[in-house]
């Protein structure tokens, strides 16, 4: 299956070189989780602080074990500070 991942501020580092937009498209085996997905390019599942899929928020507890679908867009933010 394929899926679409956006990586967004600091996590963009793991983009393969040359992504446009902050996406690059991963091909994955079916039943594939969120942490399947960013293992592909080395992101440490300590780094994600909020995950959308499709625009719809996931909750920490379901991080590794919400499987992922074909055409899914996978988002996902680093804890982010300011002041």
């Amino acid at each position: 299956m394929k899926i679409k991942l956006r990586l967004y501020a600091t996590l963009q580092k793991y983009l393969p070189p040359g992504t446009v937009n902050s996406e690059t498209t991963l091909e994955l085996p079916e039943a594939a989780t969120i942490p399947d997905a960013l293992g592909v390019l080395a992101v440490p599942m300590t780094l994600p602080h909020i995950i959308f899929i499709n625009g719809r928020h996931v909750l920490r507890p379901e991080f590794s074990t919400r499987q992922l679908q074909d055409g899914d867009i996978l988002g996902v933010f680093p804890a982010i500070g300011g002041g």
